[in-house]
């Protein structure tokens, strides 16, 4: 069985979800399955649920201004298999054109002029050279396009080598990620971006976050591609 990253060499006019030959407009995904994906209906719904689906796992032990996410993960789903192919098979640009879609969301919610920087969720150095590329980064390269804000990789580093969060209890997901990340220190930014691709429980935001606050960074908004939904 040919892999499918080779199917797409080969192939590069296939849908990577259905296999089915894109049209000149399309690119990765055709519009059909991309039709399958599970969209929030605005902006201020899916940041209601990204709110809820955090408050029911921290409480008020985790603050954030604003949040953002284009659409309700589910599994065995049309997107999983999508961002399957965007994480795993080096579909580099895939990432970008998510970005971009969920950046000009974004932009029909308004109140994102005063963010300075967007900043990926990064991988730790062992796995960014075991996977080749960050997908988070990709993500925020498109979302950094559409709101003609710059991109900042170099903020976040982290610092603890983590186990795959799949499969993990919410506590379990907690103590993974406890103290996982490090802000540059000495930033001057008061509004920072924080771009990942899935979020579940929310953990490995609220350890990013919690990084930046302890370095007086004021605000920290949210964006994912994709919000898990509770099946």
């Amino acid at each position: 069985m040919i892999h499918e990253e080779l199917l797409h060499l080969i192939y590069p006019n296939v849908c990577v979800v259905c296999r089915r030959v894109l049209l000149k407009k399309e690119k990765y995904c055709c519009s059909a399955c991309m039709a399958e994906f599970d969209t929030f209906v605005s902006p201020v719904a899916s940041e209601q649920m990204m709110r809820h689906t955090i408050a029911s796992r921290f409480g008020a032990t985790f603050h954030f201004e604003k949040g953002w996410c284009r659409y309700l993960f589910h599994k065995k789903s049309s997107l999983q298999v999508a961002l399957h192919a965007m994480k795993y098979e080096r579909l580099f640009n895939l990432g970008i054109i998510f970005g971009r879609q969920l950046g000009e969301w974004m932009l029909s919610d308004g109140n994102i002029e005063d963010i300075e920087c967007i900043v990926p969720v990064p991988l730790h150095p062992l796995k960014k050279i075991e996977r080749s590329y960050n997908q988070s980064e990709k993500i925020a390269e498109g979302i950094g396009q559409a709101l003609r804000k710059s991109v900042r990789s170099d903020l976040l580093v982290r610092k603890k080598y983590t186990r795959s969060q799949t499969g993990l209890t919410a506590e379990d997901r907690k103590k993974n990620m406890d103290s996982a990340f490090q802000v540059t220190q000495g930033i001057m930014l008061r509004h920072v971006l924080l771009v990942d691709d899935v979020l579940t429980t929310g953990a490995t935001m609220a350890s990013a976050t919690l990084a930046f606050h302890k370095e007086k960074v004021e605000r920290v908004s949210l964006a994912t591609l994709a919000l898990a939904a509770r099946e």
